[in-house]
């Protein structure tokens, strides 16, 4: 008796009805113009570690340092660089997104760099595609589009004004590799800030006559954040 009460009570429940991607991710777009109104820039601090895997073996790189968002733009700022362990010169890891690119094309800088900011990278995207799903214990909509970055998914809570929970970006770059960035955000004064950032590139290179797969990863959280 009591499951037939409820299967009656559900089935007159009005179902709630599912927005499109495009008036959710316009929701969210005008709320964060709106929010950014006068900002002058974004500073936050930043811990990243960042790998290669290759023929020679692992490299790993440690930093610390600041991050400063100036007109949408992030400049990074180290104040301690290991590699392997062992300090270095913070010019060394400032300049490791260079070396990347001369190595492994515009990938390697691309893992190297901080995320942008997500009004840079869905600001101008198209949404074809919506679906209910859940993202950190949170109900969320799961928007797919067609990014400058690439094939994008996007999760946004189930809220009149959508806040940003995650970002992941992928697909194939120059040299036949095939990046993949995942971001999360958190809400700070009505702007969704990055807080965590995962990246990794794979391409197959040649050496000596042998084919060797090589890793690029990145990973890093972002604090302290500071709206100008």
């Amino acid at each position: 008796m009591r499951i037939a009460l409820v299967l009656l009570v559900l089935a007159a429940a009005p179902a709630v009805a599912q927005p499109s991607a495009t008036s959710v991710v316009e929701a969210w777009r005008t709320d964060w113009r709106r929010s950014a109104q006068g900002l002058a820039g974004i500073d936050v601090r930043e811990e990243a570690e960042w790998t290669i895997d290759g023929p020679r073996g692992r490299t790993v790189v440690e930093a610390d340092g600041r991050i400063r968002y100036s007109r949408g733009i992030p400049e990074r700022d180290l104040d301690r660089v290991l590699v392997n362990g062992r300090e270095v010169p913070a010019d060394r890891g400032r300049g490791q997104g260079q070396r990347w690119q001369r190595a492994f094309g515009p990938a390697g800088r691309e893992v190297h760099a901080p995320p942008l900011l997500p009004l840079a990278l869905l600001g101008t995207a198209e949404p074809d595609r919506i679906e209910a799903d859940r993202e950190a214990g949170v109900a969320a909509w799961r928007v797919g589009f067609d990014s400058p970055a690439g094939r994008a998914e996007a999760w946004f809570t189930r809220s009149g004004a959508p806040h940003l929970l995650r970002v992941r970006t992928e697909g194939e770059r120059p040299r036949g590799g095939r990046f993949m960035r995942d971001v999360r955000y958190a809400r700070v004064r009505g702007l969704d800030l990055p807080v965590r950032a995962e990246a990794t590139f794979t391409v197959r290179q040649r050496r000596r006559l042998r084919d060797y797969l090589v890793t690029l990863r990145a990973d890093a959280t972002y604090t302290g954040h500071t709206l100008r």
